[in-house]
């Protein structure tokens, strides 16, 4: 299979004043073009700190410090996401790479319509495409000759993109402001948003949004959470991104409606040919949609492989833990013991070992790389396979 992804070495530390907070350590991960791949881990393994690492979204006192994140999208060379220039890594995201957040009512600002949220996608990402519509759609330029029309449509495809460049920049610049005022300009930029708007009601259809030329004209507040997320859905796959980050985005939905958003991200991933990255705690979902899981503790992956491989044979102790700490019928689930370990401080060597009951003086001294156990299934123990893992137990 082709890699659509490469994270190779990638730490983030974040330089606080009670310390450094080792976010993510020496982490290395692909991420295939077509597939799902799953991340699992107890709250604040670092999960949701690689998604933002793939995005350049990490805030200061946020650094990258080592590694490379090579992106191939089709056709492309790869590219490698830390070293582009942020005007650069601005145009991927949304666009190529797009995110669908844990929490559907912070990602939507509370001021502006669904349909204004989705259209700025449109129109960052997909501006030229709407300014040959509009103008498409102007009567009196219908019977140009088609040269001309080409003129017509570079001169105002370098005229938004000004206006849109100068807004970003100085948003109280007088002169963009001057020009949106001349008649024909005023009118194909109307024309343009129009299209926007049209192609945002198009996505909240995609979604299974009922009467969405009604719903785009709402207010976040005035949707339920099913259907905020199904808005943020929208936003997100507005450009057909070749790789959709989605950060727990059944979290806060009751039962019937997160199997509708599971089973709405499935189509749409074969529908737009997309790859997938899910976050979830929940190993019952990553068991129902993923190609393949990586569980992930201390910021580093600390197994891998394929959904039913790691569910039939878990090999490390800290995935077998969590498999046991599963609610299951008629059995007492096991909590692991212990925390996660301070990330201002963490422990030598292995960083489940104070956790662990098979730990060894190896595990307290040295941390474990993450190696090729069989086909595909990979391991971070120092615990040999062959060996008798138990679940840790509370001891």
């Amino acid at each position: 299979m082709e890699k659509l992804v490469q994270i190779k070495g990638v730490s983030v530390n974040f330089y606080t004043y009670e310390g450094v907070v080792r976010a993510l350590n020496n982490l290395s991960l692909d991420i295939y073009k077509g597939e799902t791949l799953g991340l699992v881990g107890e709250t604040g393994c670092g999960k949701t700190m690689t998604a933002f690492a793939i995005l350049r979204l990490i805030m200061p006192p946020g650094v990258i410090e080592t590694g490379t994140i090579l992106f191939t999208p089709n056709g492309s060379a790869p590219v490698d996401l830390l070293s582009l220039s942020e005007k650069d890594i601005r145009a991927i995201r949304g666009s190529k790479i797009s995110m669908v957040f844990q929490e559907p009512g912070n990602a939507l600002n509370p001021v502006y319509t669904i349909g204004d949220q989705i259209s700025e996608v449109i129109l960052l990402h997909r501006n030229n495409e709407m300014i040959v519509r509009a103008i498409k759609d102007i009567d009196c330029h219908l019977n140009q000759p088609a040269d001309e029309r080409n003129k017509l449509f570079d001169y105002f495809i370098r005229m938004q993109k000004y206006i849109l460049a100068a807004m970003l920049n100085s948003p109280g610049a007088l002169l963009p402001r001057i020009v949106q005022k001349v008649p024909l300009v005023k009118r194909l930029l109307w024309r343009i948003n129009n299209e926007a708007k049209k192609t945002a009601v198009a996505m909240l259809k995609e979604v299974d949004i009922p009467d969405a030329e009604r719903i785009v004209n709402y207010y976040p507040h005035q949707l339920s959470g099913g259907m905020k997320q199904r808005a943020v859905i929208a936003m997100a796959l507005a450009c057909s991104p070749k790789f959709l980050i989605a950060d727990e985005p059944t979290t806060a939905l009751d039962v019937t409606i997160q199997a509708q958003i599971l089973e709405l991200l499935q189509r749409l991933k074969d529908e737009f040919n997309s790859s997938v990255l899910y976050i979830t705690h929940d190993l019952g979902v990553a068991a129902a949609i993923c190609d393949r899981v990586g569980v992930m503790y201390g910021g580093s992956i600390v197994e891998l492989a394929e959904v039913n491989e790691l569910f039939v044979n878990p090999l490390h102790p800290y995935t077998r833990a969590l498999l046991a700490a599963v609610p299951k019928p008629g059995e007492e689930p096991m909590p692991i013991p212990g925390f996660i370990p301070d990330p201002t401080n963490p422990p030598a060597g292995c960083p489940f070992h104070p956790r662990c009951s098979l730990a060894q003086d190896i595990c307290r001294l040295e941390k474990p790389e993450l190696h090729e156990i069989y086909p595909g299934h990979f391991i971070g123990c120092h615990i040999d396979a062959g060996e008798n893992i138990d679940t840790p137990s509370q001891n």
